[in-house]
């Protein structure tokens, strides 16, 4: 952490190294341009000597009267202070420059007699401003930057903490749902039991262990997806006709872990809470810059599939992982429903 502050204070100072250097020189070649090297030197002298003067009038103009005075609503005060300082360093940027540079260096440049008069001063200070007004326009600009990027890294946080209590949720949510159905088929189905316990041991084990990272290879998904239909074929049995289709190229694709397994669950639950048979399809298709996952679930009779609470967070999860570059195709009907999922690369 000490060593982060540090890293920080000399990025700050190096920062403003450059604001004023940046400041000394391209002034001096605009005040000299056109004329011999005896100007460039004039003026580079100026701006060194006097540096110490601007800087010191502008640090305390943006890192103190303006949060103490301005930012608190002291408007009055604000205008006062900034009127003092005018004259102050107006004074003292006239009798360094006149004193030390002009007098010593070129005597076309000295001031008159009476240049301290309020109407010099005044014009000197105004025009002295501009570097100020520069400091602050940059100051502004980049303080707007930093809250906007340190906003973006929080909602970008924030929704890295969002999907990952989703994936900690889902898993719990499916492990239930699968010993809610264990527990059925063996009451049902005894002799259907071990095979069923087999499966769902296997599947638990890729569920849980490999496909544990951000992104998984898609062979292993469509794996996980396969496990999965397996167990709720044997069983639902006959009251679930199961398709289950892969082609194209699939070697080269990574994909968000478990992006059907929770509309697969919801759907398939239905065919243990109820005596009607269902049809599922799966689809998944790769092509080189393209790849489809479709899931679709259908009985002749109506049973009530309406939910959309994973919708929502899919589309969540595919933004984060593959931004602007997907598609949601969801239909919902009486007795039908469709969810495709479209990546493009």
């Amino acid at each position: 952490m000490k060593l982060a502050g540090k890293n920080i204070a000399r990025s700050e100072i190096m920062l403003h190294a450059i604001f004023w250097l940046s400041w000394v020189v391209s002034f001096t070649l605009i005040q000299s341009l056109g004329f011999g090297v005896d100007e460039y030197f004039i003026w580079f002298m100026y701006y060194i000597v006097t540096l110490p003067v601007f800087m010191v009038h502008t640090y305390l103009i943006a890192y103190l009267l303006i949060p103490q005075t301005f930012f608190r609503g002291s408007y009055f005060l604000f205008v006062f202070a900034l009127f003092v300082f005018l004259i102050v360093f107006s004074i003292i940027e006239l009798v360094i420059s006149n004193e030390l540079i002009f007098k010593p260096f070129d005597s076309s440049k000295v001031f008159a007699p009476n240049y301290l008069n309020i109407k010099n001063i005044i014009i000197s200070g105004i025009g002295n401003h501009y570097i100020i007004l520069v400091f602050l326009a940059i100051k502004a600009g980049r303080s707007w930057y930093t809250s906007k990027t340190k906003q973006e890294d929080l909602m970008q946080s924030n929704m890295e903490t969002e999907l990952e209590i989703y994936r900690y949720q889902l898993q719990p949510i499916l492990i239930l749902s699968l010993m809610e159905e264990l527990e059925e088929i063996s009451q049902a189905k005894e002799a259907h039991t071990p095979n069923m316990i087999i499966k769902i041991s296997n599947f638990l084990n890729r569920f849980l262990y490999e496909g544990d990272d951000e992104l998984i290879p898609l062979q292993l998904e469509i794996k996980i997806i396969e496990e999965f239909l397996e167990i709720h074929k044997l069983g639902l049995g006959d009251r679930l006709i199961s398709n289950f289709f892969v082609s194209g190229h699939l070697k080269s694709y990574l994909v968000p872990p478990f992006l059907l397994l929770p509309f697969l669950n919801d759907a398939i639950k239905l065919g243990y809470s109820c005596n009607e048979s269902f049809e599922s399809t799966v689809l998944i298709k790769g092509e080189k810059k393209y790849l489809l996952f479709s899931f679709s679930f259908w009985s002749e009779k109506q049973f009530g599939l309406t939910g959309n609470k994973n919708a929502e967070i899919t589309r969540k999860r595919l933004n984060y992982s593959f931004p602007g570059k997907f598609r949601i195709i969801e239909n919902i009907d009486d007795n039908f429903r469709e969810f495709s999922i479209e990546l493009f690369h």
